[in-house]
């Protein structure tokens, strides 16, 4: 367990690298709940390692000017120094997020302390929220943006009456180790062969502006690409998802129109159950489930890699969500997907990155070792060439069905364990996923529930 700063209250959504040049230096992040004054506060909470993972120092980042932060990336330089991204808001009627901006704290001393967060971006009108960043390091010498550190987000817009408008991917890169900021701008392009129409009052313009999810990586030669979620590919009422990549080789100038790398075939609004507040969930639960898994690059040959989850092989009445993947050698031409798990019962949240030898690795919560599909465990799956290996990697499964948080509605079923997990790969090829785990029981206000815990392990 690495959260130390309480062992009571809620930690997720996770976020984990490796330094490339320190194999024993790791640096994660995760959505760390406090509790000031009897109220509720979500900070950044960042767990650094210099073992290897076997020991941990844990600290919290707070956005600069706003009383709440959440949605983690972290990123390590050539140089040891490290930057962890965030989304900083404040908090409405009804607990909605008001505004806020896109923030980076950055640290010189190898992620020990981080500085005050400079603002990347801030939403200074009324129904614009930002949402969901993530960021990479360029750490390729033969690259000449070197050192650079990029940020991609999405920005969601909103009419007056709160009606949807548009959530189109932004990108902001900086040179000078995340001190400052080129102005935002958005990348998720126009394609109308792709996106092909639009349900919003906006009138259809061929944009790809229906997104969610982005995931940066950088290519040997420092061409950036970016994967994406959108929803604009048939008009059928269910909201199906398409994975869209776009890349830029002028270090984020211009970008390319998008291409599409993979229809996610069964994730649409009536592919899963519908919890108790309107979010699509998993059988037998209550927590919010999403499709999608990110964007990951082999440094050697360039070769990239998605991974995600749909339902292809489940109903909404009794789901069995797997993990597939599709590849490129270009980010134009992709393979038809593979499924990295086969095994009963549902695998979700998948994450990749890829070793330096070229091995794909995936890790994903996984239900299959609980036959009533509903207790979680955690399983690194590892591809090289033809062969696949699954090993799991979690010592006792997760009960996210008698939470102590986020569960008041559901008896005890929680409806929130975060949106993602994380995983990072060393120089040595060592794995290291880090998750939401709920194993532990804790009693809070006279309330008993199982904790939702920031777990990691290390797999040679």
């Amino acid at each position: 367990m690495e959260n130390c700063d309480s062992v009571v209250l809620p930690h997720n959504e996770t976020a984990v690298i490796a330094d490339p040049n320190d194999p024993s230096h790791l640096l994660a992040g995760s959505n760390d709940t406090q509790l000031i004054s009897g109220s509720a506060r979500s900070a950044m909470g960042y767990y650094t390692s210099f073992d290897g993972g076997r020991t941990w120092l844990n600290g919290v980042i707070n956005g600069a000017g706003f009383a709440q932060t959440s949605d983690p990336a972290v990123g390590f330089d050539l140089n040891g120094n490290a930057a962890y991204v965030m989304v900083s808001f404040d908090l409405g009627l009804g607990g909605r997020a008001l505004g806020g901006a896109i923030q980076v704290a950055t640290s010189g001393d190898g992620a020990r302390t981080f500085a005050v967060p400079v603002t990347v971006e801030v939403s200074t009108s009324d129904g614009i929220e930002e949402d969901k960043p993530y960021l990479v390091v360029d750490t390729n010498l033969t690259s000449r943006f070197v050192n650079s550190v990029y940020v991609t987000w999405t920005r969601f817009a909103f009419d007056s009456r709160d009606n949807y408008l548009e959530s189109p991917i932004f990108f902001s890169a900086s040179r000078d180790g995340g001190h400052t900021w080129s102005a935002p701008r958005e990348i998720s392009g126009r394609n109308p062969d792709l996106c092909t129409f639009a349900l919003t009052p906006l009138p259809y313009d061929g944009r790809c502006r229906e997104d969610q999810f982005s995931s940066p990586v950088v290519a040997p030669d420092g061409t950036i690409f970016v994967a994406f979620v959108n929803d604009q590919a048939v008009n059928d009422g269910n909201f199906r998802d398409q994975y869209l990549v776009v890349s830029s080789s002028d270090g984020g100038e211009t970008w390319t129109a998008p291409v599409r790398a993979s229809d996610l075939i069964h994730d649409g609004v009536n592919d899963y159950p519908i919890n108790v507040v309107g979010r699509q969930t998993l059988s037998n639960s209550q927590f919010r489930v999403n499709s999608a898994g990110n964007l990951c690059i082999d440094q050697r040959s360039g070769a990239l890699f998605i991974v995600w989850s749909d339902n292809r092989n489940g109903t909404s009445s009794n789901t069995n969500t797997d993990v597939f993947m599709v590849s490129s050698r270009n980010g134009i031409n992709w393979s038809p997907p593979r499924a990295i798990s086969v095994a009963p019962n549902d695998q979700f949240y998948p994450w990749g990155a890829v070793a330096p030898d070229g091995t794909l690795n995936v890790s994903f919560m996984d239900r299959s070792y609980d036959p009533p599909n509903v207790k979680y465990g955690i399983t690194l799956a590892r591809q090289q060439g033809g062969h696949l290996r699954l090993q799991r990697v979690d010592t006792e499964l997760s009960d996210p069905n008698h939470a102590r948080w986020f569960s008041s509605a559901t008896g005890g079923k929680t409806i929130f364990l975060g949106d993602y997990t994380g995983l990072a790969v060393d120089a040595n090829g060592g794995a290291h996923p880090v998750w939401t785990d709920m194993r532990r029981v804790v009693t809070v206000r006279d309330v008993t529930g199982t904790n939702e815990d920031i777990f990691t392990a290390a797999i040679p």
